[in-house]
């Protein structure tokens, strides 16, 4: 079984039906499936989470409903905490987590199993890792921190250092092409448009710029990591996927990256490795890192 979706809008015979009876009735689930959903966060109603299977929606409002079947008990692992004060904090986000809510749940990602670790804390998410990548995420936990921290995400006074494992040596190099997304990819991929990685001529969604520089990791970086082409990257924007799709635009898909045609691994080896940055409160220069361990040999 994989995720399925359905985007319905309520009609008026449907007006007094519970939300559990009329996912049951407009979708392919049961009503113990519905609540199931429910529960897990995957109902939206009016683009807002829903978790009340008795609440009674009105005709013309947009109702979505995703269902994932297969997904795993809810995380428990505690989240390791590379920095923190009274202002802000920053983790290292485990391979295979979401950062925040996904169209099914919002109960198996980052800032839900901080939310338990921490309870005390009402966090502010300024940026976001993909799923499959693991490593250093800042998090305002003060209200005062959140306009320099999104002001600084935005702009381009950060040094954001990823590590990457790759299929075969690639020098050093600046990659500057706008990113969109593929219309029409399923599942959605993002791309430039260049002939190396296939997607000449393709057309993309609002293609945004997007600037990258790559360089091979030095011995010392890479010191007790399994053998391999090993990179860094420096992100100067902050496009989704835009690591991966610039090294697809150079040829050198990431291993482990089945979305992009990477070779075969059973991990995504990218990792948000080191970042700079002013405090956003003090001002104070930050050098933050998380050492890479699941890649270690």
């Amino acid at each position: 079984m994989t995720l399925r979706k359905w985007t319905f809008t309520v009609d008026p015979e449907d007006a007094e039906l519970r939300l559990d009876q009329l996912i049951a009735k407009r979708t392919e689930l049961s009503r113990r499936s519905a609540r199931e959903a429910l529960k897990l966060g995957g109902v939206q109603v009016d683009r807002k989470r829903v978790k009340v299977a008795g609440k009674v929606v009105k005709p013309g409002i947009e109702v979505r409903v995703a269902f994932d079947p297969d997904l795993p008990p809810v995380p428990t692992t505690p989240i390791p905490v590379v920095f923190e004060d009274a202002w802000i904090i920053a983790v290292d986000k485990p391979a295979g987590l979401a950062t925040q809510g996904t169209w099914a749940t919002d109960r198996h990602d980052l800032l839900a199993l901080l939310k338990t670790q921490r309870p005390d804390l009402s966090l502010f998410l300024h940026h976001r890792l993909d799923q499959g990548t693991s490593g250093l995420l800042v998090l305002g936990k003060d209200p005062k921190a959140n306009k320099g921290l999104a002001e600084a995400f935005a702009g381009r006074d950060l040094e954001k250092l990823y590590l990457a494992r790759i299929s075969a040596p690639l020098e050093a190099c600046t990659v500057d092409a706008p990113i969109g997304r593929i219309r029409g990819a399923d599942p959605g991929r993002f791309g430039t448009a260049n002939p190396q990685s296939g997607s000449a001529g393709v057309d993309l969604i609002e293609p945004r710029s997007a600037r990258t520089d790559f360089r091979p990791a030095t011995a010392e970086e890479t010191a007790g990591l399994v053998p391999g082409h090993w990179i860094v990257a420096r992100i100067h924007t902050g496009r989704t996927h835009q690591i991966r799709v610039h090294l697809v635009h150079l040829g050198h898909a990431i291993v482990g990256d089945a979305l992009y045609g990477g070779a075969a691994s059973d991990r995504l080896w990218l990792h948000a490795w080191r970042l700079g940055l002013k405090h956003p409160v003090t001002g104070e220069d930050l050098r933050l890192e998380a050492p890479p361990e699941r890649f270690r040999a």
